[in-house]
């Protein structure tokens, strides 16, 4: 009876445990989500390249070290403020379909997010709209921590025709918005 109960606690703090690495891995993703956000919106622009996997890092630092970029307001310069909305873990066997095969094989736990940001920008582009943004942000794991691989633009009516939408209206907007910017 003694090794049954003690069999018991066992299997139920290893459930418990098993539990809490789950929930610590999603926290650290959401956390970057998060972190992410916030350093553009407050033009943290250093915090940023650390955030990314060392593939993007490099090219990151250069994009914020050209002058040329942040007096043109190219990119991520062009957004004056950023507020995270809404955030959503997707399963990745749905979402890699829209992103590009050399992402797909070479991380490790990739997970992806599907953000809804709102931006307050300069001039308005087919990258960045005044209002709510919607957009992936996939990160995997790289040197034992979770980093950011890329953010690409998605096509928001097929997301929530599928079920992953966050159910507003400027959602089921935002393709025919963003795209009056597109040349």
């Amino acid at each position: 009876m003694q090794i049954r109960i003690f069999s018991l606690l066992l299997l139920l703090s290893l459930n418990m445990f098993t539990a809490n690495l789950v929930y610590a891995k999603d926290a650290s993703a959401e956390k970057l989500v998060t972190s992410y956000i916030k350093s553009i919106n407050e033009k943290n622009w250093s915090d940023i390249p650390g955030l990314w996997v060392k593939g993007q890092r490099d090219e990151l630092i250069d994009f914020f070290n050209n002058k040329q970029n942040k007096k043109q307001m190219v990119g991520i310069f062009n957004i004056k403020k950023a507020h995270l909305v809404a955030s959503k873990q997707i399963p990745y066997e749905y979402g890699q379909i829209y992103l590009p095969s050399r992402y797909i094989e070479s991380f490790n736990a990739p997970q992806i997010f599907y953000v809804a940001v709102d931006f307050k920008v300069y001039k308005e582009d087919k990258y960045h709209i005044n209002g709510v943004n919607y957009f992936f942000i996939v990160t995997a794991i790289e040197d034992g921590k979770r980093k950011i691989v890329l953010t690409p633009l998605v096509p928001v009516k097929s997301l929530i025709s599928d079920g992953y939408g966050f159910g507003t209206l400027d959602e089921k907007t935002f393709d025919e918005r963003r795209l009056k910017f597109v040349q």
